[in-house]
């Protein structure tokens, strides 16, 4: 209890002293992961979430067929991996998940070609939500 309080009076602190939309808009996805790790290396954002990897994966197709912004293309589920594949205004969404143990799972997010920072975020927050 005390670490998770810790983490987000230092989250407010930290918003409040910086200015910046990217790193508000991460330690916002961190605080909705609550403890996994977050980061964004070479157009994908990747975060780590407390889950297994078939509850992150029926997410992941959940929020991809609620939302009307997503049209979705394919999915492929494997043992230790899946992938979500989708399009949203126009960009190609790939989804890649693995998993760590049988408790936590890796998302990678990649929106577009390049990367999208803002897109990719929204998206690993909307799946957070959607996970049971």
């Amino acid at each position: 209890m005390f670490k998770k309080a810790h983490f987000i009076i230092l989250s407010v602190i930290m918003l409040i002293s910086l200015n910046s939309c990217v790193a508000t808009a991460i330690l916002i996805g961190a605080a909705v992961v609550a403890g996994g790790a977050v980061y964004y290396v070479n157009g994908d954002y990747i975060i780590e979430v407390p889950k297994d990897i078939r509850s992150v994966y029926n997410a992941t197709i959940k929020t991809m067929q609620m939302d009307k912004q997503f049209s979705l293309l394919s999915q492929s589920y494997k043992d230790k991996t899946a992938e979500v594949k989708a399009s949203q205004n126009g960009n190609d969404v790939t989804i890649n998940l693995t998993s760590l143990s049988n408790r936590s799972t890796e998302i990678k997010i990649r929106v577009g070609t390049l990367g999208d920072e803002k897109d990719s975020i929204n998206i690993a927050n909307a799946i957070t939500k959607n996970i049971t």
